[in-house]
């Protein structure tokens, strides 16, 4: 078979895609990325602009950065947002989607 032409290809990124439970508006995904932009590992409102930013421009799905779990190991970098704790998960609460229209239940996946 060969392969799409350009256009084609741009035509079958921006179709809607679903699998299972979960569809999205196209098939551009937004892979993690830690910034290490979240001092104390609390996530603030310049985390939850840079993602409702990315939303805006019609991303399909993000994947949030990267997070730390409650073990001392695990914290090898500094500013890298906690998954663990009241304030830290709060913020990730806030930031996660909060613009996008849709919002991440983050909340089912806590221990």
């Amino acid at each position: 078979m060969a392969a799409p032409a350009g256009s084609d290809i741009a035509t079958a990124l921006g179709r809607p895609f679903t699998i299972n439970e979960l569809t999205l508006r196209n098939r551009i995904v937004m892979a993690p990325m830690t910034r290490r932009l979240s001092p104390d590992g609390i996530p603030g409102p310049d985390v939850a602009a840079y993602y409702a930013r990315r939303a805006a421009n019609q991303v399909g799905l993000i994947i949030t950065e990267g997070t730390y779990i409650n073990r001392v190991a695990a914290a090898a970098y500094p500013n890298v947002p906690f998954f663990h704790g009241d304030k830290p998960l709060a913020g990730s609460d806030q930031s996660a989607f909060s613009s996008s229209g849709r919002t991440s239940n983050r909340s089912a996946t806590r221990p």
